[in-house]
């Protein structure tokens, strides 16, 4: 008995006449381009939603799900705990009920937001419920002295930092405001425990709002509660009755929680990153620690950011507030190109308007191009159309939103010039001590050659897979693997698609391979991926126990589940 995707060499098709091989140029690559072609069939870039009170029900997460959902973000630090775990619980349920229509597991990535307590004002002269207005080209006085930390005015502040007076003539210091945009002071004298600002932008400001300042150092320290307590602890102590106030809670929440990623904003130092791994010790080792870029200091740390974090986020309108709006896009450049250059993935924020959709599609389509692995968008529930039509769905209109994204994705992966990605990867010429990767490599180089329509690899840890989107192939990776969490993580890898495989495990080695790929092949004739006589590639072990991946395969699909052999 022959497996379905054994067929007689005579049988083998022959190259496709129509096939148009890769242009020498991304000029001439781009004359060649036919606009009347349908889009890729299978997404490969991920999509990122946030889930909050405004679409926590189980029906409507898993409607965004159906639109193109592969990660869920929850921003916890403002929320109860009892709030969070009914969010996350909402969020299994909508995978479960999914899964169950798909009839296979949908592997649904959960990241979360985790951070210390901010940089912030004092109280105001007037009291909690006042206010203040800070005009422009007027002058105010920051102070770190606490006689002031209970009566500030418009002319002089108290800020919680103590690191404040290490500023320079001309550093910018942004302060929250209550009025739409941020205010914003410049240096001009810095004194023993205050200094001196000029108004930019004013605003009307009130108690405890806020503060970003530019240049300096963020405190790691003031991160922590200074208490000493662990996170063994902090599992199994009773944190029901508060908000999440400090960074060891809500990393404990996760990692009880089950999240496959933490998102550490501000990350200016490798200090930051390896905190924050501290605290999530043997029990969370196996979350992904992402790392945010949003001032200049962690931008010109990126290299060794990289080198510690397991990926990057980059919110760009965060980082214009400290970095010159005109070089937000090269630095955009520059950190998607580090991150595909060392295969760690990266996550970007975009904006999709429903009011005014055409001016996002480009910005969108231009994000795919430059190599990220998710877009994380920003969908609007709060629409001012809303106070002009009474039946404004506003789950309805984020949904198509995110549906238009996905189409958005699907045109520009069809356009990508692949040596642009493939040619310039330094791993492809480059010798490999890791077997792993030399495998990964000559596996992604066989699919190109043969045209291959998809690379099928089983993996446990997931380190085949993510070595595969290193190398960039052309064609789509299709992951096996039996570790859940594996399965939701891999979604942050562009390109990869995970199976998670559950069936009883087999006697013998060679069945138990030939069980998952069965598997693989089954899901990717169910999205398509894959039709009678396409070529495609396997990357497997060939014992159990080897440790990596040492046996690459080219085969072809049969169109008949079995072949009768003597």
């Amino acid at each position: 008995m022959a497996l379905p995707w054994h067929i007689p060499i005579e049988a083998v098709p022959k190259a496709n006449e129509n096939y148009i091989p890769p242009q020498a140029s991304l000029l001439k690559h781009y004359c060649k381009l036919d606009i009347h072609k349908n889009p890729c069939e299978e997404l490969q870039t991920g999509l990122m939603c946030d889930i909050g009170i405004h679409n926590r029900e189980p029906a409507t997460i898993q409607r965004l799900i159906a639109s193109g959902m592969t990660v869920a973000r929850l921003n916890i630090r403002d929320m109860e705990p009892d709030a969070c775990a009914q969010l996350i619980q909402s969020i299994r349920q909508a995978v479960f009920n999914y899964s169950a229509e798909l009839q296979y597991v949908y592997p649904l990535a959960v990241m979360v937001d985790v951070r210390g307590p901010d940089i912030a004002t004092g109280d105001l002269k007037g009291g909690p419920q006042s206010n203040i207005e800070l005009i422009q080209y007027a002058t105010i006085r920051l102070t770190t002295d606490t006689s002031w930390q209970k009566s500030g005015t418009a002319d002089c502040l108290y800020v919680g930092y103590d690191h404040l007076t290490e500023l320079q003539p001309g550093d910018i210091v942004y302060i929250d405001s209550l009025t739409p945009g941020k205010i914003k002071l410049v240096v001009s004298e810095v004194g023993d425990d205050s200094i001196e600002c000029s108004i930019a932008f004013g605003g009307i400001i009130g108690a405890k709002m806020t503060v970003r300042i530019s240049q300096v150092p963020y405190d790691v320290e003031n991160v922590r509660n200074g208490q000493g307590v662990s996170l063994q602890s902090l599992l199994y102590s009773d944190i029901s009755q508060q908000t999440f106030e400090h960074m060891e809670e809500q990393i404990a929440w996760a990692v009880a929680s089950d999240v496959d990623g933490v998102l550490v904003p501000n990350a200016q130092t490798t200090y930051d990153i390896r905190q924050v791994r501290d605290i999530l010790s043997e029990k969370g080792k196996h979350i992904l620690v992402f790392a945010c870029i949003d001032s200049v200091l962690g931008f010109d740390n990126i290299d060794k950011i990289l080198s510690e974090a397991d990926g990057i986020y980059l919110d760009r309108c965060v980082l214009s507030t400290d970095l010159p709006v005109e070089k937000i896009f090269i630095a955009q450049k520059i950190i998607i190109a580090k991150c595909n250059e060392i295969g760690k993935p990266c996550l970007c924020k975009a904006v999709i308007n429903e009011q005014i959709p055409t001016l996002c599609v480009t910005d969108i389509a231009n994000l795919v191009l430059d190599g990220v692995d998710v877009l994380s968008l920003e969908l609007n529930y709060d629409s001012p159309l809303k106070k002009f039509a009474p039946s404004y769905d506003a789950i309805r209109i984020a949904e198509h939103c995110l549906a238009a994204a996905a189409v958005i994705c699907r045109h520009a992966e069809r356009i990508i010039w692949q040596p642009k990605v493939y040619g310039n990867m330094e791993l492809m010429q480059s010798p490999l001590e890791e077997p792993t990767k030399a495998v990964c490599v000559s596996a992604v180089e066989l699919a190109m050659r043969s045209r291959a329509v998809v690379i099928i690899c089983l993996t446990n840890s997931g380190r085949t897979a993510k070595s595969l989107a290193h190398a960039k192939p052309t064609c789509p990776i299709v992951a096996v693997t039996r570790a859940c969490h594996t399965a939701r993580q891999l979604r942050f890898w562009k390109g990869i698609r995970a199976v998670h495989y559950f069936e009883v495990a087999k006697g013998s080695w060679s069945s138990e391979n030939d069980s998952r790929i069965h598997a693989a092949l089954d899901y990717c004739k169910a999205k398509r991926i894959i039709r009678a006589g396409d070529a495609y590639v396997i990357v497997t072990g060939s014992r159990r126990g080897v440790g990596y991946c040492d046996s690459v395969r080219l085969l072809y699909a049969s169109a008949r589940d079995t072949v009768i052999i003597e």
